[in-house]
């Protein structure tokens, strides 16, 4: 089990925290992911899939699931760094609004184009990987990742 846990908790934090932008969320959620990884693992049957594709179906009702809980009670921590170095202080304003504009606009994505994107670029799975652990085929896996492209590029442009 810690085997498993080593190899497949990364991925699984990331995709949480790619969607929440709260690390101690995603590292909660990771917790849940494989609790109920443990629990289920006895009723496991292997279907030709790989098993990062359950725990990623896992993940997604465990993200649906605190979507549900937190829509009532929505609050933003905001946090103050303080630099004495006034480039370095430009330099990382600069690098988290290009990486807040990206993380908006992969935000007004579809689920599906979401899920592609992140398995894709920020996991790095190929597209035969990406079509088994969502359970589609790999057609519809590259049609959602250009749309998601061209979307992205549109929401992007200056």
């Amino acid at each position: 089990m810690a085997e498993l846990y080593r190899r497949q908790a990364p991925a699984i934090f990331r995709y949480f925290f790619f969607r929440l932008h709260d690390q101690t969320a995603a590292e909660d959620l990771t917790g849940e992911v494989f609790l109920r990884m443990t629990q289920a693992l006895p009723a496991y049957v292997e279907r030709g899939v790989p098993f990062a594709a359950w725990l990623f179906r896992i993940a997604h009702d465990r993200m649906v699931d605190h979507h549900r809980r937190t829509a009532r009670n929505r609050t933003e921590s905001l946090t103050e760094t303080v630099l004495d170095d006034a480039s370095e202080l430009e330099s990382q304003i600069s690098q988290k609004a290009d990486h807040h504009r990206l993380a908006e606009a992969i935000t007004t994505l579809s689920d599906e184009q979401q899920i592609v994107v992140q398995l894709r670029f920020i996991e790095g799975y190929n597209l035969e990987e990406t079509s088994q652990i969502m359970g589609k085929n790999i057609g519809s896996v590259k049609a959602m990742q250009h749309r998601a492209l061209q979307n992205l590029v549109r929401k992007l442009k200056p």
